[in-house]
């Protein structure tokens, strides 16, 4: 009998704490990085931006990727070696403020198979 009560008083203190949180509270947003006038970036500006961005993010931070920006839209040329470093780098560019295009021209080499072993056991 006591320990149906003790259960019991435990499960009510442990439903409380439960219902008495805020499920409404918000959590703390992040702070927005100050809106930039883009009027005022020019070209150099821009490139120097995105190639700063890529050199910040941990994959690419060792790519020799070449920026180049006109208007807004920004070209990436170079060499990666896995096509999926292709689009982290698209990504990232196009999260750099007054950004509006993103070409990107980065080659990844296609790395030779070899050739499957033939069967010898053909039948004609």
């Amino acid at each position: 009998m006591k320990r149906i009560l003790v259960t019991l008083v435990v499960l009510v203190l442990v439903g409380s704490a439960f219902a008495a949180q805020n499920k409404n509270a918000k959590s703390p947003a992040k702070e927005k990085a100050p809106a930039v006038d883009c009027s005022t970036v020019d070209d150099a500006t821009l490139a120097a931006n995105v190639k700063d961005k890529l050199s910040k993010t941990p994959s690419l931070k060792d790519a020799n990727i070449d920026v180049t920006a006109s208007g807004g839209t920004v070209t990436l040329t170079g060499s990666l070696s896995k096509g999926q470093l292709k689009g982290v780098a698209t990504n990232q560019a196009r999260r750099v403020p007054c950004v509006k295009k993103v070409d990107n021209q980065i080659t990844v080499p296609k790395i030779s198979t070899p050739p499957k072993p033939r069967n010898g056991n053909k039948s004609a």
